[in-house]
């Protein structure tokens, strides 16, 4: 908060004694020594922790603390005395009468010097964005990743000398932040505690969901000992997990301006290992294959299959990545960066991957033949229907079995191994014989679309009820033949045999 928002005044009463009032002493504000910013993107709140020197002598010190044209909620302020707590107490908070813009600390102080002290409370209006930029190596084989993180600031005011520490996760919050600041003037209201913490309309109270909460609040946290602020420290990047939620603490310190958004680096990542993967599917067109980087939030491992030792700042696998959009660019021999493709990710788990579609790929070819068609087991059968309570109607279809019989042929013009994924559609739901052994419904009489990929060579994947998938490494140069076939048995088909509409009673 600015030091207009935030001013020490003696509020003299001409009714007091002249020995009463030399108690009371101005204090001068000194500007923040440390704040704290935890910012939950999932709701429209902000954690705020401040810490200031005051400057006190013997008697009371009395303090006003104003939040005018900001979006800070009043039941959340929290203030508490650091040290020296044996000297100096908390006699009450008082809100002016009239006004929900500020309240009043009064402490009684038996020592005149610094006195650290914190402030906490909520406020909304501050939000964040991540986003991923990654350039890859000449042989596609590695990514230099970077991760941004936008901090938008349109609180009202001014936090300087700010630690940003980010929770990816979904809270359960009843009252919005921004409601609570805009709430009525309080009247006149006075609370006395000798803690030095007051708390008014606890944070529990509002319905924010606090088992993870609570931890990001003393987790790498603003305390004397804690030294989370060095200012001379090379910044880099703490995650922690707190339940179903995720910190990320970006050290160093930032000034988060009013209405400039703030750019930080939250990961800075070397040596990603990146795959080139071409996929060809049926929802497309299915004749031509695409081009797509992948890469995986794993932990980077050495040549033997060890996890590196690597600052969390460098490493990926440690923690989920936030949503955000990712761009990919190639690196040319010149080292000039051409871009290949983009896209917008959702939350995404350790050990889950990123896809990027860079584009159609002409260098891997495919022509799919018909090589067989019949029609097998045909039945005609006698089907009854009540027409009415009186009359059933007889009438009578047709069953039978229809096998197509593919080949594709895949050539690779690639120097290097391609790895293929190949998806189909089926017209009907789907009975898969793939890799893992023949289904015990292969036999059933049931309609439907047997699929018989098992002498396919190849990893076989059911995608969905009527889509399966397989995969193909294929070598430089190399020409390679996929078979198999797909049964469609066809239940109670057209046309009707039973021209004279025959029909009996019931």
């Amino acid at each position: 908060m600015s030091h207009r928002a935030f001013t020490l005044a003696t509020l003299l009463l001409t009714c007091l004694a002249g020995h009463v009032a030399a108690d009371v002493d101005l204090v001068t504000v000194p500007r923040r020594e440390a704040t704290q910013l935890t910012i939950y993107n999932s709701e429209d709140i902000t954690m705020v922790r401040e810490h200031r020197l005051l400057t006190v002598k013997p008697g009371v010190n009395r303090i006003q603390f104003s939040w005018a044209n900001t979006l800070i909620d009043p039941t959340s302020i929290d203030f508490r005395i650091l040290d020296h707590q044996d000297k100096v107490d908390l006699i009450d908070t008082t809100f002016p009468s009239g006004r929900n813009d500020a309240l009043q600390w009064n402490i009684q102080s038996q020592m005149a010097g610094k006195l650290p002290v914190e402030i906490r409370y909520f406020t909304s209006g501050i939000t964040w964005k991540a986003d991923y930029v990654g350039i890859a190596d000449q042989d596609e084989t590695e990514l230099e990743l970077t991760g941004y993180v936008r901090v938008l600031n349109n609180s009202g005011e001014l936090y300087d000398n700010a630690q940003v520490r980010l929770v990816v996760g979904t809270i359960n919050l009843v009252e919005k932040i921004a409601q609570l600041a805009r709430r009525p003037a309080p009247g006149s209201l006075s609370v006395t505690g000798a803690t030095g913490t007051i708390q008014l309309n606890g944070i529990d109270e509002k319905g924010l969901k606090l088992n993870a909460f609570a931890d990001s609040i003393r987790l790498g946290g603003l305390a004397r000992d804690s030294g989370a602020l060095a200012p001379e420290e090379k910044k880099h990047v703490v995650k922690q997990g707190l339940s179903e939620y995720f910190l990320f603490t970006i050290e160093g310190r930032e000034d988060i301006r009013d209405k400039e958004p703030k750019r930080l680096v939250s990961m800075k990542v070397a040596g990603v290992p990146l795959e080139c993967i071409y996929k060809l599917s049926d929802r497309d067109g299915g004749a031509h294959f695409t081009k797509f980087y992948r890469f995986k939030n794993k932990k980077l491992v050495d040549d033997d299959g060890n996890d590196k030792d690597l600052p969390a700042m460098e490493n990926l696998g440690l923690s989920p990545l936030p949503d955000g959009g990712v761009r990919l660019f190639s690196e040319y021999d010149n080292k000039d960066l051409a871009y290949v493709g983009g896209t917008t990710t959702k939350y995404i788990p350790i050990g889950d991957r990123v896809e990027v579609n860079v584009g159609r790929d002409s260098d891997i070819t495919i022509v799919r033949r018909l090589k067989n068609q019949h029609v097998s087991n045909v039945v005609a059968r006698q089907y009854k229907r009540r027409l009415d309570d009186t009359f059933v109607l007889y009438y009578d279809l047709i069953d039978y079995d229809e096998t197509f019989v593919y080949e594709e042929e895949i050539v690779s013009g690639k120097p290097v191994v391609a790895k293929v994924e190949l998806e189909r559609h089926f017209e009907a739901d789907m009975v898969l014989w793939g890799t893992d052994g023949k289904p015990k419904d292969w036999q059933s009489d049931e309609p439907g679309a047997y699929v018989d990929l098992h002498q396919a060579g190849a990893r076989v994947e059911r995608v969905d009820q009527n889509h399966a998938k397989y995969f193909l490494d294929l070598n430089p140069g190399e020409k390679r033949f996929v078979r198999y076939s797909v049964t469609y048995k066809r239940r109670k088909m057209a046309p009707e045999l039973n021209t004279e509409k025959k029909r009996e009673p019931l």
